[in-house]
């Protein structure tokens, strides 16, 4: 994939892919390398106190993999999209993101929010 060399210079760095598997963002990868495992989202219920939440990311994008783990370690339902297998699901992420195909971005009852921090996500899921 080229464009990845547009994201993330780790490309230049093979004495890191080498002794660590992958790059600081996981876009340049041993041979050996395999993807961090993630549990699902909480199921969603009918009586949930939350907003539905839809995120956006990509497998290999540490911000995503720790917004989805703060959702999982706070029983927050989400629904998880991968823009690497939607691509619909891409270019809306473009388009709010003018352009920018930023991971994760975040539906958030309606509310769109791209990479949040975890303090973030918290205030921005306050009752009130």
């Amino acid at each position: 994939m080229e464009d990845r060399k547009f994201i993330c210079p780790c490309y230049r760095h093979p004495d890191d892919i080498a002794r660590d598997g992958h790059c600081i963002c996981h876009l340049f990868v041993g041979d050996d390398y395999e993807p961090q495992e993630i549990s699902p989202p909480v199921v969603v219920g009918d009586t949930d106190r939350w907003p539905a939440i839809v995120v956006y990311g990509a497998s290999w994008c540490n911000h995503t993999l720790r917004t989805r783990r703060f959702l999982n370690r706070e029983g927050i339902p989400y629904r998880y999209v991968d823009v690497e297998e939607d691509a619909g699901a891409a270019e809306r992420v473009r388009r709010w993101n003018r352009g920018y195909l930023s991971t994760p971005t975040l539906d958030v009852g309606g509310r769109i929010v791209t990479e949040p921090s975890e303090e973030e996500l918290a205030a921005l899921l306050q009752p009130g």
